[in-house]
């Protein structure tokens, strides 16, 4: 007979959460990217004109996965090490007519993206052009052109965590995708004087060039590591109540373990499930939450001894890491626990049947006259 146990978890204070303790940490490593995005405004015969190429991606950078054998991921942090470079430049034309000048100017902002991350970068980089002039006269079609100017890098660095809903995105053995792209991303051109024959224009490139390594930095915690034993591991665990007497309900206690470390994250008994002759050998088993490394609970295993026999029973302790960081990264651990006892029936005195008495009676009362006649 197979009986189940769905045991109703009671939310304990065990000691110091798993979640709160100092976590190890393991990187992805850094990974290396290097991107441009460019943006161009043209202008005939006006003053000025502008042109956009929003959301430009830079890169799209693939960072390796957290290995869930190495414990329960707890945290992400992605770390940006970076600079952003500006360049722009621009030309103009004209026909016979006045002079003029050319110019031009840029500006953009930057985003990092990830699963549950996303960091922007404030204030926006602006570039302005050095800017060319047209001669007046009537000279026929001229042009020039300016540029190009580089502005000093713009150092762009950042960490960044993760959102905890989203740790289960950054656990496996492939890799996670991390963004860098510019949400915005403009030119503008200008003329001085749009007056003169028609065939007079202007324009501007600006371009944005960022460079640098990504890395995800995972915390983590060891797994609980549960056992019956306070000083190494012992999943199987045999409580023998040997041969007892009928009615006298003996008890033996046990206790359950996370084994000592401090890296490591709490445990949780989420159930039991007993077989065999669990009405004879019962447990009083609870689920808890949390139980801290190097911590330990007390139970006790009952033979109720109501009936005579040989009982034997089995209950199988399914337990987890505690319920802290990414789920998919907590791991089940099972316990067994083997019950044995042998009930005997109490021991009592056979009486004499009457018969018996009144027979040694005459012998007693025989032997007395036997030995008065001696006597005489």
């Amino acid at each position: 007979m197979t009986r189940h146990f769905q045991l109703t978890a009671i939310a304990v204070l065990l000691g110091v959460s798993g979640i709160a303790q100092a976590a190890l940490t393991v990187t992805s490593g850094p990974v290396s990217f290097s991107g441009s995005a460019s943006v161009t405004a043209t202008g005939g015969q006006v003053a000025s004109a502008t042109n956009s190429n929003n959301g430009a991606t830079i890169a799209n950078v693939a960072l390796g996965q957290f290995d869930a054998a190495n414990g329960v991921l707890t945290g992400v942090d992605i770390q940006l090490t970076s600079n952003r470079t500006q360049t722009i430049n621009g030309s103009g034309n004209k026909n016979n007519g006045p002079g003029r000048t050319v110019n031009g100017s840029g500006t953009s902002n930057a985003l990092m993206s990830a699963a549950g991350v996303s960091a922007a970068f404030a204030p926006n980089l602006t570039q302005a052009g050095s800017g060319c002039a047209l001669a007046h006269g009537p000279t026929g079609p001229v042009n020039c052109g300016w540029g190009p100017n580089t502005a000093a890098a713009a150092t762009t660095d950042t960490t960044v965590g993760a959102d905890d809903q989203n740790l289960n995105d950054y656990v496996g053995g492939g890799s996670v995708n991390a963004s860098l792209s510019l949400p915005t991303l403009s030119a503008a051109t200008t003329m001085s004087s749009t007056a003169g024959q028609p065939g007079s224009g202007s324009s501007a490139t600006y371009k944005v060039d960022w460079a640098g390594s990504l890395q995800a930095n995972y915390s983590y915690l060891l797994h609980s590591l549960a056992s019956f034993d306070g000083s190494s591991t012992n999943n199987t665990l045999t409580l023998d109540f040997g041969t007892v007497a009928q009615n006298t309900g003996p008890t033996l206690s046990f206790s359950l373990f996370n084994l000592a470390d401090a890296d490591r994250i709490g445990l949780d008994l989420d159930s039991v499930s007993g077989s065999g002759d669990t009405g004879a050998l019962t447990t009083n088993l609870t689920a808890f939450n949390d139980l801290a490394q190097g911590s330990s609970l007390a139970f006790v295993a009952n033979l109720l001894t109501s009936t005579t026999g040989v009982f034997s029973a089995q209950y199988l302790i399914n337990l987890s890491d505690a319920d802290f960081g990414a789920s998919s990264t907590r791991q089940n651990h099972q316990l067994t626990l083997n019950l044995v006892g042998n009930v005997v029936g109490n021991v009592t005195a056979v009486p004499v049947p009457g018969a018996v008495w009144l027979f040694g009676s005459a012998l007693l009362g025989v032997l007395g006259m036997n030995r008065r006649k001696q006597t005489a």
